[in-house]
Order: C-alpha cells, then structure tokens, then sequence
C-alpha cells in the first residue's frame, strides 16, 4: 500500500513539475524582449514542451484496412508511415486470395521437410495507397548577401542576360 502511495506522489510531483516548467518558460518568455536569441531558444522551447510527439504525429497519419477473409472475422491490417512528414491519405483493398499448400512449398524451399501439418492460412492481400508527402520547412534566404556586403549586384544578375543573350 505505501509503495502505491510512493508511486502515486512521485507521479502528481512529475506531473506539477512539467506544468510549473512549461509557466516558468512562458514567463521567462514575456520578459524578453522580441528578436533577441534568448526569445528565439525559449519559443523553441515552449514549443517542445506543448507540441505533439513523433508517436503520436504518425498515429494521425495511419490508415487501416479491413481484408473480409472469412466469415467470422476480418483480417485487419494498419499502415502507417515512419516519417513524420507522410501522411496516408486512403488505403484501398485491390485483392486477396488465399495460399493453399504454402506450408508445404516453405518446407520445401528451406530443405527442411518435417511432417507436421501447419494449420496456419496464409493468404496474398494487394492494397493501393495514396500518401501524402509534406514538403520539409526549407531555410530563409539570408538578408544580406555576404559576399556583396556593400550592396553591389549579385552574381546571378550580373551573368543572366535573359533571352536572347541581348545586353
């Protein structure tokens, strides 16, 4: 019983600690002052805090299909992505058939031929998917050029002379 009431504590104290970092973070944050790299770290910060795990983006991100092999129950299959930037928009059941004597063939091509019977089914399922790729965040250009710091044109507009290589 006190192990329970331990457990319990430590679990509530966890819980108060992760509420009280996330305040102490958004207070931190309304005293800094806007475009400074402290601001920058602790929005970075507050962001992690509140924000979904890679677990949970890819659970959102799954799709499952139901394969009605026999009449008791559905041979249910879930696809889900392993990149958070995927997301499977629909999975389609194309076919499926059943495999009659793959245990045979398997104990066969492994050269391992016992003689107990697999009760197993086996059977061949063809789905077709549409996924969905976001396109990654990409890098800001920089403000300035550092190679013409003064404001001189860049290179791009000094070698393209547009068509037809008129001046």
């Amino acid at each position: 019983m006190n192990t329970v009431k331990l457990t319990i504590a430590t679990l509530v104290a966890s819980a108060s600690a992760t509420m009280s970092a996330e305040h102490l973070v958004s207070q931190a944050l309304a005293q800094t002052e806007s475009g400074s790299a402290a601001r920058v770290h602790l929005e970075n910060a507050l962001s992690a805090m509140t924000s979904k795990s890679d677990k949970e983006i890819l659970e959102s991100h799954s799709q499952t299909v139901a394969v009605p092999i026999d009449e008791k129950r559905a041979l249910t299959v879930k696809v889900s992505p392993t990149y958070t930037l995927d997301e499977v928009n629909s999975v389609t059941l194309k076919s499926f058939r059943k495999i009659v004597g793959y245990d045979t063939f398997e104990s066969i091509r492994k050269k391992n031929r016992n003689e107990t019977k697999d009760v197993s089914d086996y059977y061949n399922v063809t789905v077709s998917m549409m996924v969905r790729r976001k396109p990654a965040e990409a890098a800001a250009a920089p403000a300035r050029d550092p190679y013409a710091p003064d404001g001189a044109p860049n290179l791009a507009a000094t070698l393209d002379k547009g068509f037809p290589y008129d001046d």
